[in-house]
């Protein structure tokens, strides 16, 4: 299912729903990235999917990105995270469909 499949209400509706989601409670799967900004303005970007094809699986990620927060704990501002809110849908919808078969 593309992005094209859903309308700006349905998006809408998502992204406000989980707006308030902590990072630590949402599967790598349905992150798109993660942004790391620094207090001096600087800022670095984690592309979730552009890291699985080099090669990478979840666990290897999910370690990385935990091992850079960690050493950069002090320097960084805050962390934002970018969600698959398709990815999240398609999970969803297909849950729902199995719970109401």
């Amino acid at each position: 299912m593309s992005d094209n499949s859903f309308s700006t209400e349905f998006f809408e509706r998502w992204e406000h729903l989980i707006s308030s989601v902590e990072i630590s409670d949402v599967p790598l799967r349905f992150i798109k990235s993660i942004n790391a900004t620094f207090k001096d303005g600087q800022s670095h970007v984690f592309e979730i999917a552009a890291i699985l094809e080099r090669g990478k699986d979840f666990p290897e990620i999910e370690a990385m990105i935990e091992n850079y927060l960690e050493v950069f704990d002090e320097e960084i501002d805050c962390v934002d995270f970018h969600l698959n809110v398709s990815a999240i849908a398609e999970e969803v919808e297909g849950k729902t469909n199995k719970l109401l078969d």
